[in-house]
């Protein structure tokens, strides 16, 4: 779930439904991967291309980035894609908090949380000024 949060959903989404501001501007577009196109692929298939990727698609090759954990991560994004269908909503709250952030993202959850703490709200979050 952490590795599919941190480096799948930002195109695939967390429910795996391909919803999201860089999915949508794919082409072709990430697949469900809830479907039966998918779910109906082989262990061996959902494997090989998350390792090769997917010629003239946005769907690159991961083989090199996951071979310093050896198959696990990679078997482990299969079985992960396999639960997909079943996802529940409290798996995914979870997962909105392992996706990755931008510093503007940082900075507003900082900001949040100081006001929430009693604090006053700034009103330049992440502008830096020059004297």
């Amino acid at each position: 779930m952490e590795h599919f949060s941190d480096h799948c959903a930002t195109c695939h989404a967390n429910d795996g439904g391909g919803d999201t501001l860089f999915g949508k501007s794919l082409y072709p577009k990430p697949p469900d991967m809830r479907t039966a196109e998918t779910q109906n692929k082989s262990d061996g298939e959902l494997y090989y291309t998350i390792e090769n990727g997917i010629r003239l698609s946005g769907m690159p090759a991961f083989g090199e980035e996951h071979s310093a954990g050896g198959d696990a991560e990679t078997w482990h994004l299969v079985l992960f894609i396999r639960h997909l269908p079943q996802i529940t909503s409290q798996e995914l709250d979870e997962m909105k908090g392992l996706n990755p952030k931008t510093e503007a993202d940082r900075a507003e959850e900082q900001q949040e949380q100081e006001f929430l703490n009693g604090g006053e709200p700034s009103q330049n979050v992440g502008e830096t000024h020059h004297h």
